[in-house]
């Protein structure tokens, strides 16, 4: 509880219409000079190309490396870039939630910049056969949050909090999960299946819709929030590993880092809804604004070697 409330404190970045802190291909490639940027890909990745003035780093380098430059100019922007943009929202909620309100994640990560780069977004677009439904499934009872020990040094609800992120950060991205491993071998009967979104992502509606998969709970996100502490957050379970999809897989991703650092186990889909009924995101104009497609990839220039 001293970590949530000093989170709420300070902003509840997650739980805002800020996250997950996208800025776009257009706009780095318009004011390149005016971002630090940090690719957090693969070494041989960033070799086979990337953004001109991006510095590749590992992950574990990530938390230090933001801090230096937090230091040296707090208002200059920081980016971070992953392949697909999955990767890097939940790294840039991390960082967030330890109050760096500098940084942000390259909308659909490499993939938005080139083609070259945009094969896994491209291939995750499907419509997967099912057993979907729009039954409304209950939250759970209200219930408290998960526990957490910290070392006997650590002590106020700052310190506890920058020490759970970094703690996080070290073990990398291992939250997330593709649907081939996901709903379509069972994970969805041993884990707590969560839409995060509007109700049309949630629900199909017309005539005998199926909006989600079976046993999902809806959580509302904007302008409600429903992870916030005054809502459903600890209707979430404690004792039972939690999935978490929304449009495109880039907020899940941001809400999973906060929902980590609170003590939850938690993952994210993803892709999101892409991976599990394209079509419908393309029939709906309410939820077009969670599609890749191709007009979201720029083709800009990018640099090969190191």
């Amino acid at each position: 509880a001293t970590i949530l409330r000093y989170i709420e404190s300070v902003g509840d970045f997650a739980n805002t219409d800020l996250a997950p802190a996208l800025v776009y291909a257009q706009e780095i490639f318009s004011s390149n000079s005016q971002y630090y940027i940090l690719d957090i890909r693969e070494p041989q990745q960033y070799i086979n190309g990337h953004i001109d003035g991006a510095i590749n780093i590992s992950t574990v380098q990530l938390f230090n490396i933001v801090d230096s430059l937090y230091n040296i100019d707090p208002v200059k922007k920081i980016v971070v870039v992953s392949q697909n943009g999955q990767a890097s929202s939940y790294y840039t909620c991390l960082l967030r939630i330890a109050g760096f309100n500098n940084i942000y994640t390259l909308n659909y990560g490499m993939a938005s910049w080139n083609i070259y780069f945009a094969d896994e977004w491209l291939g995750a677009l499907e419509n997967k056969d099912q057993s979907y439904t729009n039954i409304e499934y209950p939250k759970k009872a209200f219930t408290h949050l998960p526990g957490l020990e910290f070392p006997a040094e650590i002590v106020s609800a700052k310190e506890r909090t920058i020490y759970r992120v970094k703690e996080i950060i070290k073990k990398g991205f291992a939250k997330d999960i593709n649907y081939s491993e996901n709903i379509s071998t069972g994970i969805a009967n041993t884990h707590f299946l969560v839409c995060y979104g509007p109700v049309r992502l949630y629900n199909e509606f017309k005539i005998g819709g199926k909006g989600h998969p079976e046993n999902t709970v809806w959580f509302k996100d904007a302008t409600l929030f429903e992870f916030r502490s005054i809502y459903g957050l600890q209707t979430l379970p404690n004792d039972q590993p939690i999935l978490i999809y929304s449009g495109d897989g880039q907020l899940s991703a941001c809400m999973v880092a906060y929902l980590t650092v609170l003590g939850y186990d938690v993952k994210t889909l993803l892709f999101g809804a892409n991976q599990l009924f394209y079509l419908r995101l393309n029939s709906e104009p309410a939820l077009t604004e969670y599609i890749f497609s191709n007009s979201d990839i720029m083709n800009y220039p990018y640099i090969t070697g190191n």
